[in-house]
């Protein structure tokens, strides 16, 4: 309560109206300084806050460096996936991955500006989904499609490898190698590693088990004084398949023990051997009620038979059921009471019955497959086929409705399409690529100017046509440019070398006694006009008052490498020959018809030891034709070859003597 006392009442009113102005002066005051202190603190928070965030160089640094290093991570998977078997896992993996890492930089922004969860709680989302992606894809709670790959084969049957390989049309090639340890048609291994993409595998090679090498060597032990049943381990062990057991009443050696062994040491697998099995005293042995032998192995009934004193006869028959070499049934039966020296009848498997289909056009694939299902070998050759796609059957050595057995060899013939005629330049070339498939041919000659000597020129069928292998195919073989045989009578034995020289032909000259001017050409053995060959061989007579009564001869040169034999050649009915190759000829060179000739062809295959040994093969070759050789150095060839300065091929006759060019 005011207890101030006034003069008058306007004098209250005054110092009331006074107090109030003082007071809302005190209020508008005290809220400027309330204003300006919250101002104050307030601009110092935001100036604060603003220094924070320019002042994390590093972390931002950082930051950008965990997501560029993302990006390049999750561009690796996606490149490595395109030869990874499991592409969606790897790029789902780096897309998850670079996610991930963008929430985690932006929930750091966001929470440091502006306080708020929201990237946070994303970015942990996504982290959660990654981890949870990759623990059910491990656990193999989830499949995803992965890109095609060759399984491992390897214990496999080779069926399920020919089966992929042909499904994704992939070559693929096998050799049988024996194994003791994989079963038999099994793969032992592959050339390409498994998870390999197929898109890589242009082929894949298979190593598959023929089972034990039943001529692989092995070492055996000399058994005397063992059990039997321990001799019957080792059999299993070393694979022995020629094994004869058989057992006499011993009564100084206890029952089942072997008294001797007919072989021991180094010894082939299918050798035959046999033991001596003691059987006691026999008269200690008693009755027995046969057991069940059905599938036993014949050894083995055989081993029980004998320890009980049973003698036994064998007999075959096909199964369907029970393995070859196994026991079908006997008789009596299962249970039937036996006493020593009673007889029994064992029937042994053959295995299946196995009656041979139509294998004519039939696939690789089916004929492994038929092969694996009844235990048959398989010898597999191949030609071509005009009428046979490549890779089927074109033939074999048992005809469809043939019954053969287990183990049988069979003999398949594959095609390998039709033969197209290649691109091929020389005659040589063709005869070799002819012979090697079987192809019959005929070789035409014709000059030609622009082809050379020894070249073909045209074939009956045209580059890359199928070839009828039943037809036979000519062959145009150009002889090179046509020479006229000059008139060399009345010419000189040098001026009629000289001209040989410069027209590329071999000129060989005789005596003869003549009344003409000595040392004159009087005759020669190819018409003059004649077209020859370049290299071609002529004979010329040169006069002599002398009388002759043996040839000379006289060795010229022409040059050329390539070499051909000629589809026919005659040979004269009036020579002598004999082993040697020379002919021995009545009478003086008067008495020799020059006029029967026959052409010689380099043969540049010929390729002896010595020289010696390829005279020998030309007076083989061409017997009752003289021959001799002289050695000339060249850098082409070995010793004993003909060298490439002998002419293609030469006329000539029985009555000259011809000397042959040899490296040396």
């Amino acid at each position: 309560m005011d207890n101030k006392k006034y003069k008058s009442r306007q004098d209250k009113r005054n110092y009331e109206e006074n107090l109030k102005e003082e007071k809302t002066k005190t209020e508008k005051e005290m809220a400027k300084n309330r204003e300006e202190m919250k101002k104050i603190l307030f601009n110092d928070n935001r100036s604060n806050e603003k220094e924070k965030i320019k002042k994390p160089i590093f972390t931002n640094v950082w930051l950008s460096l965990t997501l560029v290093v993302a990006l390049a991570f999750a561009l690796y998977l996606a490149y490595h996936s395109l030869n990874s078997v499991n592409q969606i896992y790897e790029i789902t993996n780096g897309i998850l991955i670079f996610l991930t890492v963008i929430f985690f930089v932006i929930s750091y922004n966001q929470t440091l500006k502006k306080n708020k969860t929201f990237g946070a709680v994303i970015t942990g989302a996504f982290f959660m989904g990654f981890m949870a992606f990759n623990s059910l894809y491990l656990l193999n709670v989830i499949e995803l499609p992965v890109q095609s790959n060759i399984p491992n084969f390897t214990g496999k049957e080779y069926t399920e490898a020919i089966s992929w390989s042909e499904d994704n049309n992939i070559k693929y090639n096998q050799t049988f190698d024996y194994s003791d340890t994989v079963e038999k048609y099994s793969v032992i291994s592959q050339s390409e590693k498994p998870e390999t993409l197929t898109k890589n595998i242009k082929k894949v090679d298979f190593s598959v088990s023929n089972g034990p090498d039943y001529n692989k060597n092995v070492i055996i032990s000399d058994m005397t004084g063992w059990n039997i049943k321990d001799v019957l381990k080792v059999i299993d062990e070393n694979f022995l398949n020629n094994v004869k057991i058989n057992y006499e009443e011993n009564p100084d050696v206890g029952k089942n023990v072997v008294t001797s062994q007919s072989k021991s040491g180094n010894i082939k697998r299918n050798d035959e051997i046999e033991f001596t099995v003691s059987l006691g005293d026999k008269s200690k042995l008693k009755s027995i009620n046969l057991k069940d032998l059905k599938n036993e192995k014949l050894l083995n009934a055989e081993v029980y038979l004998g320890q009980n004193g049973i003698t036994y006869e064998i007999k075959y028959e096909f199964s369907n059921k029970i393995k070859k070499g196994n026991i079908i049934s006997t008789s009596p039966k299962q249970g039937t009471k036996l006493n020593p020296d009673d007889h029994i009848i064992i029937t042994v498997s053959k295995g299946k019955e196995i009656k041979v289909p139509n294998l004519r056009n039939k696939t690789m694939l089916y004929i492994t497959k038929w092969m694996i299902e009844n235990d048959l070998q398989i010898n597999y050759s191949d030609r071509y086929d005009n009428e046979i796609k490549s890779g089927r059957v074109i033939e074999a050595n048992y005809k469809e409705g043939d019954i053969i057995e287990e183990g049988t060899t069979v003999d398949i013939t594959f095609s390998k399409g039709k033969l197209k005629m290649p691109k091929l330049t020389t005659i040589d070339e063709f005869k070799s690529w002819a012979d090697t498939n079987g192809v019959k041919y005929e070789i035409v000659e014709e000059f030609n100017n622009d082809i050379a000597q020894g070249n073909i020129i045209k074939t009956s069928v045209n580059t890359g046509k199928a070839i009828n292998l039943n037809e036979t195919i000519t062959v145009t073989v150009s002889k090179g440019q046509a020479i006229n045989v000059p008139n060399f009578n009345g010419k000189t034995r040098n001026e009629a070398q000289k001209e040989c020289d410069n027209l590329g032909l071999i000129c060989s000259f005789v005596e003869e006694t003549s009344t003409k001017k000595e040392g004159t050409i009087i005759n020669q053995n190819i018409s003059s006009g004649t077209e020859v060959a370049k290299g071609e061989s002529i004979t010329l007579t040169v006069a002599t008052s002398k009388k002759v009564t043996t040839t000379s001869n006289k060795k010229t040169s022409s040059s050329s490498s390539n070499s051909y034999r000629p589809s026919s050649t005659n040979r004269p009915s009036n020579t002598q020959q004999n082993p040697g190759g020379s002919n021995q000829q009545s009478g003086n060179t008067d008495t020799c018809d020059r006029s029967k000739t026959i052409t010689i062809v380099k043969q540049s295959s010929l390729n002896g030891d010595s020289a010696a040994a390829t005279l020998k093969n030309y007076q083989n070759a061409y017997p009752g034709i003289k021959f001799t050789y002289t050695e000339k150095a060249s850098q082409k060839g070995s010793p004993g070859m003909i060298h490439q300065d002998m002419p293609k091929s030469f006329t000539a006759n029985y009555c000259d003597t011809y000397t042959l060019i040899i490296i040396k």
